[in-house]
């Protein structure tokens, strides 16, 4: 049989049961010895305190407290003695125990009151009180469905305590999720923007160096370039950092209007950038421009990187659907994807957009991402 619903396991005083148990006590005594004397009285106020003290437990084990209060009270019918005073504890047991036991236990502390009650007008037939007996079931039936009443209630509110703690944690488990999504976002975003800035100043910087002597105009170009592109990334982490502090944006964000200054800071002598735009850019929505940027971005970085290329062009369309490719006359590679590569392919999913790279069939390498028109 399951355990008692809302028993802790072990006695805890509390000031109540222990005022009910003093009261009770002293008037089961005062009944014994005080108002009906007689033989056996000693044994009598043994077996009323066992009924009384009872009580003093009645909240931590009901069930077992309302069995040891019943076999007391037995017991005093079957010494004979009439009293009134150790029916209300049993009562008040039968109270306790209907508010805390399971459905099973609560049916069989009722069967056992009613069967107490029974046996006390059994066994006293001189009191010969048939209505008086009948009062007595109904007053214990009404108190055992007040309890159970009371039963209903308090597990209804455990259910929705409980539901509340569910949400809460489940509130908690999706800030969490939301949590490692921003970390992997902010990831992404630094590795875009580090890579990018120092892939650009690697090649503007030798391209500078070996241009000093013989072309200085270029070389100052190059070191231009090179200082831009450091400032650009340096306010790109100021914007993380203020993310990351939870301060609010105050920098603007990146977008199509800002590809061409982006071609232009990777543009060098040995390597031709061309944009190209068709459409109306302006339909783009700033957070798909902002992941445009970064996957042009990201692309550019890798045809630094890896293509040897001469030549590269960016392209943007816009009419049936959204289409940016980068593509470039260099040595193509396996287009197997590596961190850059799958960090494109994030940004686009976060768009509905799908992404499709790898070597040309006449040379270099391309990459191309497509997005719904819905998605500008």
């Amino acid at each position: 049989m399951s355990s008692d619903t809302r028993s802790t396991g072990r006695w805890t005083p509390h000031l109540p049961d222990l005022v009910l148990v003093l009261v009770a006590s002293l008037l089961i005594l005062l009944e014994i010895f005080a108002f009906q004397p007689a033989p056996g009285q000693f044994g009598r106020a043994a077996v009323g305190l066992v009924a009384a003290g009872s009580l003093a437990t009645v909240r931590s084990r009901p069930f077992a407290s309302y069995l040891v209060n019943g076999a007391a009270v037995y017991g005093l019918i079957a010494l004979g003695q009439p009293s009134n005073f150790y029916q209300w504890t049993n009562l008040a047991a039968l109270f306790v125990a209907a508010t805390r036991v399971t459905r099973g236990r609560a049916l069989l502390v009722l069967v056992l009151g009613w069967a107490g009650v029974t046996f006390y007008f059994i066994r006293f037939t001189g009191v010969n009180q048939l209505p008086l007996a009948g009062a007595s079931l109904v007053t214990w039936s009404a108190t055992w469905f007040a309890g159970r009443s009371q039963y209903s209630r308090t597990r209804e509110l455990e259910v929705t305590r409980q539901r509340d703690v569910t949400k809460a944690e489940l509130e908690t488990q999706r800030a969490h999720l939301e949590l490692e999504r921003e970390r992997t976002r902010i990831a992404r975003d630094l590795h875009d923007v580090i890579g990018h800035a120092v892939n650009v100043m690697v090649v503007h910087a030798g391209a500078g160096e070996g241009a000093i002597q013989t072309n200085p105009i270029q070389a100052r170009k190059a070191f231009a370039t090179i200082a831009d592109t450091g400032r650009e990334a340096m306010a790109d982490l100021d914007r993380m950092l203020d993310l990351l502090r939870g301060e609010a944006e105050t920098r603007p964000i990146y977008g199509v209007a800002d590809l061409k200054r982006l071609c232009d800071g990777v543009r060098n002598p040995d390597l031709g950038v061309s944009l190209v735009i068709e459409g109306d850019v302006h339909r783009i929505s700033p957070s798909l421009g902002a992941t445009l940027y970064r996957i042009c971005q990201e692309a550019l970085t890798n045809v630094i990187k890896h293509s040897n290329a001469r030549n590269v062009q960016v392209t943007i369309r816009l009419n049936h659907e959204l289409m940016l490719e980068v593509a470039d006359d260099g040595i193509g590679g396996s287009g197997s994807p590596g961190r850059g590569l799958l960090g494109i392919e994030e940004r686009a999913r976060l768009h509905v957009g799908t992404v499709e790279y790898g070597p040309k069939g006449s040379g270099g390498f391309s990459l191309r991402c497509r997005f719904p028109l819905e998605a500008t």
